[in-house]
């Protein structure tokens, strides 16, 4: 939710997917720092430099980035959403997410290079 928000946010504006993992990410500090300190504060400050590093990222390329585009990465990132549940929530099959990460830049390439033909 950290990628897919982050890119969405700066593409869109739109900040609701952002919105709904910073809630998650409150309830989630307020169980860690009751047992770990005040340490949990601090680690905010590394989840703003990353997810707003990968917004302005994404917001300067939003200008070569279109429509089917965005498209084709929502839907890759949507088959990455699908795939953590399988494997961490439902616990159906072990299903290694993180190499399904390189198709949130393939997918806009491959819309791009077949949009030139």
């Amino acid at each position: 939710m950290t990628i897919l928000g982050s890119i969405q946010d700066g593409l869109t504006g739109d900040y609701n997917l952002l919105a709904v993992k910073s809630t998650l990410d409150g309830f989630a500090a307020v169980a860690f720092a009751s047992t770990l300190g005040v340490g949990v504060l601090f680690s905010s400050l590394v989840v703003l430099v990353y997810q707003g590093g990968i917004s302005l990222l994404a917001g300067t390329l939003s200008a070569v980035i279109s429509e089917p585009m965005m498209n084709e990465m929502t839907a890759a990132g949507g088959v990455i959403l699908v795939g953590i549940a399988v494997s961490s929530l439902l616990e159906i099959k072990k299903i290694r997410v993180g190499n399904f990460l390189p198709a949130l830049a393939v997918a806009p390439l491959i819309v791009w290079v077949l949009g030139k033909f």
